[in-house]
């Protein structure tokens, strides 16, 4: 509970300082959850620190969950803190799962008058976790990414079990422990994220320390990506595919480089793609229904091998249908349309940067240009009274001028709004590719996925299956240090009657059953004054036939009142 926790940390600040006496040098023999501890190691941290006239910090404790707490220990508890509240500036955050009145429920109405409470809600799960997917897989370029069937499984976890952000973390944990632990290459992860002079400039000095050895350079041409881009560049490069494979200086240090900035360089232009997706999103909300988050079009480029611009796949349907919109869009949205494009070109400096060669170079010239060009094209565009005053010639020619004026101007806005849908078409297939075609992408992207679904899936049969097979796996004694197949009569009534069952067909006699446990029983050692009889060997026996049905591996059947059926058959 975290009140117990909350009196661990005030025993390791006991460990880490020592309160004195007023009088002499005999040291205080307090108690590790005393609050003079806690006291003394306060004012000590206010005294140390660096700003003497900076105001008191609080001290927060955090009680995580109000309903998990006896209401007279909690009642004491804060009873206490507030006879320091002028020693100790203490905060409490309690975290309440259903409502507010659970609170008045738990506390007494003169503990209620020591605090001054007041309420603020927590954002709900799924926003955080969208935030952490952003930030991690997106936005910071030196962490790893996951592939299609880790993030899925992450995803798959999150949204049909648990909706926890602790579960989240830890598999981000787990996975970056396996990839630093379990992969040699993980040493060109801190790399990510340079610029390609200080990249080539930290690989020549690992070069030179012989951090990067020939393991290091041998695994690296071994990677498929790598082996995809030499066949690339063979008929175009010859003499550069063959330097990349032959010489180890080059390839080590200048192409390494080339291809970790190529990692950053294909992040930053997918981030720009998925920031333009929602910017286009946001403009044709009668659409709502097609919308899709971050996530999920992360998820959907991950499971392509091209992308979210795949060819006919069913992948790139929200491209498809993005640019589809920009071509129909009516002269008035499209105005807000193109301011939208300049903030979004103004909101990121990377994207001048980076992604400027993604667009020519004149992304912000032709936004400006398609601005002044649609201001030019909208005067003069309202529709000419169609009421005919006067039947005169000239007037019916003036009247037909207009007209087919107003045709042409239309005319040149859809124009323009086919000029802006190419553009946007042209960003799209250049930014959303898949990362399988970055070379050396399996740096960055962890695909191990059967190793961490085992890790964080749930296994309830494998794990009942071989406790009952395997009872010293569990219980570590060194009685039963048989093998699976044996069967010992020191193990468990429940493993014994297990390894019997194994034995048996789809139909299984109780009398036979009983009678085969019974055997085994018998040659258990029992003491000379309480010897094994009939009725304790009958009661343990119908006490572990109870078991394996309640696991649900065998249930009563009709046919036979003197049988049960077996329902599984397969050992794990």
């Amino acid at each position: 509970m975290p009140i117990f926790n909350f009196f661990s940390t005030v025993q390791i600040v006991q460990k880490s300082y020592t309160l004195t006496a007023n009088s002499g040098d005999n040291t205080c023999r307090l108690q590790r959850y005393d609050l003079q501890m806690l006291e003394g190691w306060y004012k000590h941290q206010m005294d140390i620190r660096e700003n003497k006239s900076a105001p008191r910090s609080n001290l927060v404790v955090i009680l995580q969950d109000l309903e998990s707490f006896a209401p007279d220990v909690l009642q004491n508890f804060i009873t206490i803190c507030s006879e320091y509240r002028l020693r100790i500036p203490i905060v409490f955050i309690i975290g309440i799962a259903t409502s507010t009145e659970i609170l008045h429920q738990s506390l007494s109405k003169s503990t209620l008058g020591l605090l001054r409470i007041e309420k603020f809600w927590l954002q709900q799960s799924e926003a955080w976790f969208n935030r952490v997917i952003e930030t991690v897989f997106i936005d910071t370029p030196h962490t790893i990414k996951f592939g299609a069937r880790p993030y899925k499984f992450m995803l798959d976890h999150f949204y049909l079990y648990d909706f926890s952000i602790g579960a989240v973390k830890s598999s981000l944990k787990y996975a970056l422990m396996h990839c630093f632990y379990g992969s040699s290459l993980s040493i060109f992860l801190p790399l990510l994220g340079r610029s390609r002079p200080d990249t080539l400039k930290k690989l020549q000095e690992m070069r030179k320390r012989k951090l990067i050895t020939q393991d290091h350079i041998n695994t690296l041409r071994m990677q498929a990506s790598f082996k995809t881009y030499i066949e690339s560049i063979c008929d175009t490069e010859p003499s550069k595919a063959l330097r990349l494979v032959t010489d180890d200086d080059f390839f080590t240090t200048a192409a390494m480089a080339d291809f970790l900035c190529g990692i950053e360089t294909y992040r930053q232009k997918f981030k720009f793609g998925l920031d333009l997706i929602q910017v286009l999103q946001g403009q044709f909300s009668a659409f709502s229904t097609l919308r899709k988050s971050k996530r999920m079009l992360l998820l959907q480029s991950l499971e392509t091998r091209d992308g979210l611009v795949g060819g006919d796949s069913t992948h790139s349907e929200v491209t498809r249908w993005l640019v589809s919109l920009v071509r129909k869009v009516e002269p008035d949205a499209l105005e807000s349309l193109l301011d939208a494009l300049e903030g979004l070109m103004e909101s990121n400096p990377d994207y001048k940067q980076r992604c400027m060669t993604v667009v020519d170079g004149e992304s912000r010239y032709k936004i400006s240009m398609w601005k002044e060009r649609l201001a030019k094209r909208l005067e003069g565009m309202s529709l000419p009274d169609m009421e005919e005053k006067r039947s005169t010639e000239t007037s019916k020619k003036v009247h037909a001028e207009a007209i087919a004026h107003m045709k042409r101007k239309g005319t040149e806005v859809s124009k323009l709004a086919m000029e802006i849908s190419d553009w946007i078409h042209y960003i799209f297939y250049e930014c959303l590719q898949s990362y399988t075609q970055v070379p050396m992408h399996e740096l960055v992207y962890y695909v191990q996925s059967k190793l961490h679904e085992k890790s964080f899936s749930a296994q309830p049969r494998a794990s009942v299956q071989t406790a009952l097979t395997n009872s010293k796996h569990y219980l570590d004694c060194q009685c039963c240090q048989g093998g699976q197949d044996q069967l010992l009569p020191s193990e468990p009534d429940s493993c014994i009657l297990y390894k019997l069952y194994l034995e048996c067909g789809r139909m299984i006699n109780l009398y036979d059953w009983f009678v085969a446990f019974g055997c085994i029983i018998e040659r258990e050692k029992s003491p000379a004054d309480n010897p094994l009889n009939e009725n304790e060997v009958q009661a343990r026996f119908i006490r572990s036939v109870a078991e394996l049905q309640f696991l649900g591996f065998i249930k009563p059947t009709q046919r036979k009142t003197d049988h049960v059926m077996r329902l599984t058959w397969s050992n794990i």
